[in-house]
């Protein structure tokens, strides 16, 4: 289901939900202004006065706590977006064509290393790597005046795609999981960030 059709029936039912409270709300101070009115004639006009302003209390509230349920709801669907984004994604990581996924961590590797560290991948991928990937990934640091003198280091379990780069016990965790996963964290933080800015900024304007 495309985003627009998400969020449009997230907002039709947050504002369902809005109106639920806000019903709420309204009958709660209408019964306050009906039972301060009824003492309001025996003890004066002083708590009929106090109940307007509890009432109007009430409302302000309702009003605050409907926008921020409706602020959490667009979040949620819209983190849920997120993660099937970034399942995608790491689908289409782990779909490349050989040449092209070796590339690409040699392109990494290149990047981040200064051509001491320890490379460790999948022993599921060394196939799909070759042999002579090390020497490439070596040659190629070499070629930017960086130090290439990379080991290689198997590991048993799947990686899930990518690898990891040991410098005594400094690990750079440059598989495709943690990646897409800070990725998404840090998209997931910004989008919260601007979502409760957003209802703040609301809440000290009204």
């Amino acid at each position: 289901m495309p985003l627009e059709d998400i969020l449009r029936k997230i907002e039709e039912k947050a504002a369902q939900i809005k109106e639920e409270i806000l019903t709420a709300a309204e009958a709660e101070a209408e019964s306050k202004l009906k039972d301060a009115a009824q003492r309001g004639s025996a003890l004066g006009t002083g708590i009929l006065e106090q109940a307007y302003q509890e009432a109007a209390q009430i409302e302000s509230i309702a009003v605050s706590r409907a926008e921020m349920q409706k602020k959490q709801m667009l979040l949620e669907a819209k983190q849920a977006v997120i993660s099937q984004v970034f399942d995608e994604a790491l689908k289409e990581l782990r779909d490349m064509h050989s040449e092209e996924y070796k590339e690409l961590l040699i392109d990494w590797i290149s990047h981040r290393a200064d051509g001491t560290e320890e490379v460790i991948i999948s022993e599921l991928e060394k196939e799909i790597l070759g042999e002579d990937f090390i020497a490439v990934a070596n040659q190629r640091l070499k070629e930017m005046g960086k130090r290439g003198n990379l080991t290689v280091a198997y590991s048993p379990e799947y990686l899930g795609g990518g690898l990891i780069l040991r410098r005594d016990k400094v690990l750079d965790n440059l598989t495709f999981p943690a990646i897409l996963r800070f990725m998404k964290e840090d998209l997931e933080v910004e989008i919260a960030t601007m979502l409760f800015k957003e209802t703040q900024e609301g809440e000290s304007v009204s």
